[in-house]
């Protein structure tokens, strides 16, 4: 069979039963884009659709309600294979490091040893059963550089190479199953609930392109057309994402979350002239009761604040935007607290709620017609306190949830669609969080911003090395689903520049989450932030560069690089993330950006260095960077013999500018006062600009 034009092998087909037997079919016919293989006691066929790979199964014997198909599949490549898996081991090294990190931040003791500055990564991946994985809290993606026999057990997603074409493959959730792909090229089905049947499920999406970046591109493209899933493109931008923000977590927690809390660090902010302009009331928040001794069986007592909250949620609201704050954003989980909520909150909103035994709770129910009413009047308490953005939390779970009554791919559906209509009808912008599952992001038509990372640990060498890694390569797929959040940071962090550097060319939401305004470095922020909270930043999320797609950064000599660009105007952020933290020293060249250059000559300017000059397209820029160091490289097309930079002052100089042409007149506008960079005959000069000032070269 072909996907994609590229020819498609499946070396083997089992289907798994309820009393643990399996048994493997074998290949019966085919017609019209239907594959069908038998077994004794089953017949599964697999569906083609140009890039597309569907399933269904029809079985006299009860399918195993987890795993319930195995697909062995060659596509005939070769090398290296970058995967993104949710194989919890690999975020084990993070366990110590909140332990340790996180109260340091709120100032308090550590309650584990000091973590290593070096860690491990990746992990030895094992296999694992899908207890102990759904245990884990399985809802963040981790990138390894690996071969098709090392693919780590649940990875959703895999770019290689076969022969002179890059393949692509996206795992689905869709219909009843959801898809994971494993060593081998392995794709294991799961289903949460006994079946005889398995109706039409689409398990992967396929995009093969000699450019990698139309494949993954194509991938995306394919699980669109077949599910309820828009691209990013063709969503609106959240309100937030091109503002400047502050969130309370790392600067609060759960424990000194509170009215006066919130209000003396946003008040603090503003005096110190740093302009945020929306906030996220983080979890803390909640009248709660536990129901066990793990942190996460907490239940949402009552629909309301508690007591460190006096005046309410809504009289922080109305405060804080009194103080200038345009949006304010509540924290909640998707199934609105870590282990759901008592019956008094569903009678307050007048509502069913779903019985979830573990934690003697209840959680949203999963029907549509009632997951869509309860959402809708939540969100309508969550509104009418004067919020106008979600973080919602814990998304992964839903794979979790409803096991056992509903198949994964019906539940998670009906829930992500109630979520989002909920949401929209009230007129809140969502922001995703732990959701980098396929339950998730392949339900999301109108949730257009997520995080692509696992959560940031203030003050930590390791971490400021492997976040900025996971996020700039899981940005390679999730880019095309949503905005991606890089998450929050804390300003005054020991390595708070490569934070920032790496936020900027996230293309998502820029927002700090600083516990003492008085520590706030204001001078980083004024590189980042323009006077009326507009965030300096890219035109589209980063991608990580041609030359760095199939190798590891954190453990071969090699620099990170993200690339982007502003209008016309390319820009390239480097970054040394080497475990061991040895100096690595590169030559940087046009043809490792994820673009089709048109032009013959640029103007390059660094922006920390300052070095600068003009390349062609065969020419080398050495660049050096010592641990931890980062550099940005602007790249301006050289046109009659102009380029212009932009504002020095800011830590992405274009973005602050208008260019327009005419004749031989170049026009540049100044969204802010500053220096203006730019290339005249032959020589870099300097201007110094207003705002709003035409500058004419």
């Amino acid at each position: 069979m072909s996907v994609d034009g590229v020819g498609l092998r499946v070396v083997g087909v089992e289907l798994i039963f309820i009393d643990g037997s399996r048994e493997s079919c074998v290949f019966a016919g085919a017609e019209a884009g239907r594959y069908v293989y038998r077994c004794a006691s089953a017949t599964l066929s697999i569906y083609v659709d140009g890039g597309l790979v569907g399933i269904d199964v029809d079985s006299v014997k009860l399918l195993n309600s987890m795993f319930f198909a195995e697909l062995v599949l060659d596509l005939g490549v070769v090398g290296r294979v970058l995967a993104l898996t949710l194989h919890p081991e690999a975020g084990s090294i993070y366990s110590p490091a909140f332990r340790y990190y996180n109260p340091l931040a709120v100032d308090r003791e550590p309650t584990a040893p000091k973590p290593d500055d070096n860690p491990i990564y990746p992990p030895r991946f094992e296999a694992i059963d899908h207890g102990t994985f759904v245990s884990r809290f399985p809802c963040w993606t981790y990138p390894v550089v690996t071969s098709v026999e090392s693919i780590p057990s649940y990875t959703i997603f895999t770019l290689a190479r076969a022969g002179d074409s890059y393949i692509a493959i996206l795992a689905l959730s869709n219909g009843d199953a959801t898809a994971y792909i494993g060593s081998g090229s392995r794709v294991r089905l799961f289903i949460g609930r006994e079946r005889y049947t398995v109706g039409r499920s689409w398990i992967l999406s396929i995009g093969v392109s000699s450019d990698p970046y139309r494949a993954v591109e194509k991938c995306t493209e394919g699980a669109a057309r077949i599910g309820i899933l828009k691209l990013r493109i063709d969503k609106k931008l959240p309100k937030f994402v091109n503002r400047f923000g502050w969130c309370s977590w790392n600067a609060l927690l759960t424990e000194d979350l509170s009215h006066e809390n919130v209000v003396r660090i946003v008040k603090g902010l503003l005096d110190r002239g740093v302009p945020i302009r929306w906030i996220i009331i983080d979890d803390g928040w909640q009248n709660e009761v536990r129901k066990g001794v793990e942190w996460f069986i907490r239940v949402l007592r009552d629909l309301s604040a508690n007591e460190r909250f006096p005046k309410g949620l809504n009289g922080l609201v109305d405060e804080v935007r009194n103080l200038g704050i345009d949006h304010v954003g509540l924290w909640h989980t998707i199934n609105i607290h870590w282990g759901g909520f008592e019956e008094a909150v569903s009678r307050r909103l007048g509502v069913e709620g779903y019985r979830f035994p573990r934690a003697d709770s209840y959680v949203p129910p999963p029907q549509i017609e009632k997951a869509i009413e309860f959402y809708s009047r939540f969100y309508r308490w969550v509104r009418d306190n004067g919020f106008s953005i979600v973080k919602v939390d814990n998304q992964w779970s839903i794979h979790a949830l409803y096991w056992g009554g509903y198949t994964v791919g019906e539940a998670s559906r009906n829930i992500q669609i109630a979520l989002q209509v909920g949401a929209s009808i009230n007129g809140l912008e969502i922001l995703n969080c732990m959701s980098m599952a396929p339950e998730d992001y392949s339900n999301y038509f109108l949730s257009n911003a997520m995080r692509v990372s696992m959560d940031y640990i203030p003050f930590w060498k390791g971490d400021a090395k492997l976040h900025t890694l996971f996020s700039i390569y899981n940005s390679l797929l999730f880019s095309h689903i949503a905005y991606p959040d890089y998450d929050m940071w804390i300003s005054y962090d020991p390595y708070a520049k490569i934070h920032a550097v790496a936020r900027v060319f996230s293309g998502g939401p820029i927002y700090i989450t600083d516990r003492h305004p008085e520590k706030t470095d204001v001078e980083l922020i004024r590189k980042l932030v323009l006077d009326n909270g507009e965030t300096v930043a890219v035109s589209e999320p980063g991608l990580p560069t041609r030359d760095t797609l199939f190798r590891d950064p954190y453990n071969e000599p090699v620099l990170l690089k993200v690339a982007s660009r502003v209008g016309d105007t390319y820009a390239l952020a480097l970054f040394n993330v080497n475990r061991e933290g040895i100096e690595i020293s590169e030559d940087v060249t046009l043809d490792i950006l994820p673009y089709k250059l048109e032009g013959e000559r640029y103007a390059y300017y660094m922006v920390f260095s300052g070095r600068k000059g003009v390349i062609g397209r065969g020419d080398r820029v050495a660049v050096s960077l010592r641990e931890l160091e980062t550099e940005i490289v602007v790249i301006a097309p050289v046109e009659e013999g102009k380029a212009v930079i932009g504002l020095k002052e800011y830590i992405l100089p274009p973005y602050p500018i208008e260019i327009g042409r005419y004749g031989s007149k170049v026009y540049v506008k100044s969204k802010a006062s500053g220096t203006l960079v730019y290339l005249l005959g032959g020589e870099f000069k300097e201007m110094a600009v207003e705002k709003d000032q035409i500058a004419i070269l």
